[in-house]
């Protein structure tokens, strides 16, 4: 299990997934007038607009997906699918197939009108959820300093969260948006610190002397997970309310923990731990007590997972191979993993996508970094990030609202 795979081959893991998208090989369903057929592995829509930058966000979007190709002729193209702003909030979106539907999207600005309406049609034109819509935050590294930052899924609208001038890293969203949470080294050691996106401000939850990071939010919002300096003085994991409050150690061991991932239940922690020698993951339960390692068997080194909260059998992670680190996939039900990445350089910081199908990763590449969108079913890989914005990484992705 320590090579990469045989790219040429479809993992057995991918197929599970896209079993799990898409409906029997004959199913169809309305599309208002019309009939979506959702049997088809690639689908080829021609893209159109009368104007410039929606045109453009078509062709980005349904050439990135992975589930789709930009086609060329009306006679090779399954849809014929046409966005139009109108005004300074809404779009028009029209789907040709035989017959047309037409429906007018609302957003929070033009641009995001027009990714709403991408999602839109993803979902009319094969039942899955979009993302496009969807935001990321991440680590901008410009002249040396790491700050936090947000923009859309394509990297266009968005602004800079920090002016701290010293390192910013970990971003993680609250489900309800409202919020990021990340670590902070402006005491002059990390500290939790959360920015309220509605007022711009940023404010310490959490300051104890020592290590204070990773802290993540549970998937209802109502939680918080975070490494802590124990009274061992080594790294571990502790849960308390949405505020940091009432925090409870609920790992605690000789070795170091990192990286506490909430599983879609909200009753389990995964994490990697060094307790055994090498660095591991394991799972259990948030409340504390017994953690089980979990049987990846493809790397002494297994950190920063990811639990797929659409599919729960799936958990990305970053691996170790040989001198560089790949993204890797284990099946809880058949427990093995495979390797889903084989870049020049180094995956990492895996991030799952609200559909199940799709993550985005940092490629780490010499002096560059950048953020990569990746379709575990077709394996296409697309850079998201432009390379003007200097170094990208630790992306955290917040599903469209």
């Amino acid at each position: 299990m320590n090579k990469l795979i045989n790219y040429s081959k479809i993992s057995v893991f991918a197929a599970v997934a896209l079993a799990t998208l898409s409906l029997s090989s004959h199913a169809q369903r309305n599309l208002g007038e019309g009939l979506v057929d959702v049997s088809r592995d690639v689908i080829p829509v021609l893209v159109r607009s009368q104007d410039s930058e929606a045109q453009a966000i078509l062709r980005t979007a349904f050439s990135v997906h992975g589930r789709y190709r930009v086609a060329q002729t009306m006679q090779e193209a399954s849809y014929i699918i046409q966005v139009d702003p109108v005004g300074s909030s809404h779009a028009t979106l029209r789907i040709t197939s035989g017959r047309e539907f037409s429906e007018q999207i609302r957003g929070d600005s033009r641009r995001n009108a027009i990714l709403r309406a991408v999602d839109r049609a993803i979902f009319k034109t094969s039942e899955m959820p979009g993302f496009f819509a969807g935001k990321i935050a991440y680590v901008g590294d410009s002249g040396g300093r790491m700050e936090i930052y947000y923009r859309d899924f394509l990297f266009g609208e968005g602004k800079r969260l920090t002016s701290h001038g010293v390192e910013a890293v970990r971003p993680r969203w609250s489900p309800d948006g409202n919020y990021i949470v990340y670590t902070s080294y402006l005491s002059g050691f990390p500290n939790i610190r959360r920015i309220d996106l509605r007022g711009q401000r940023s404010e310490i939850l959490v300051n104890f002397k020592g290590t204070n990071t990773s802290a993540r939010y549970s998937p209802d919002g109502t939680r918080m997970a975070m490494v802590l300096n124990g009274p061992q003085k080594n790294a571990d994991i502790y849960v308390g309310s949405n505020l940091a409050q009432g925090l409870r150690r609920v790992v605690n061991s000789n070795g170091l923990e990192a990286t506490p991932c909430w599983g879609p239940n909200g009753r389990e922690l995964v994490f990697a731990s060094d307790r055994n020698g090498g660095l591991a993951l394991y799972r259990g339960s948030a409340s504390g007590g017994q953690f089980s390692h979990i049987p990846t068997q493809i790397s002494g080194y297994c950190g920063e997972p990811d639990w797929n909260h659409t599919n729960p059998d799936l958990l990305a992670f970053t691996a170790g191979v040989r001198d560089q680190f790949q993204i890797a996939l284990y099946s809880f039900s058949q427990r093995r993993s495979q390797f889903l990445t084989n870049e020049p350089g180094d995956a990492i910081q895996p991030c799952w996508l609200n559909d199940g199908r799709h993550l985005i990763y940092t490629w780490r590449n010499g002096s560059s970094e950048r953020i990569v969108l990746f379709d575990t079913v077709t394996r296409k890989r697309s850079v998201l990030s432009p390379s003007g914005l200097g170094k990208v990484s630790q992306a955290s992705f917040l599903p469209p609202r």
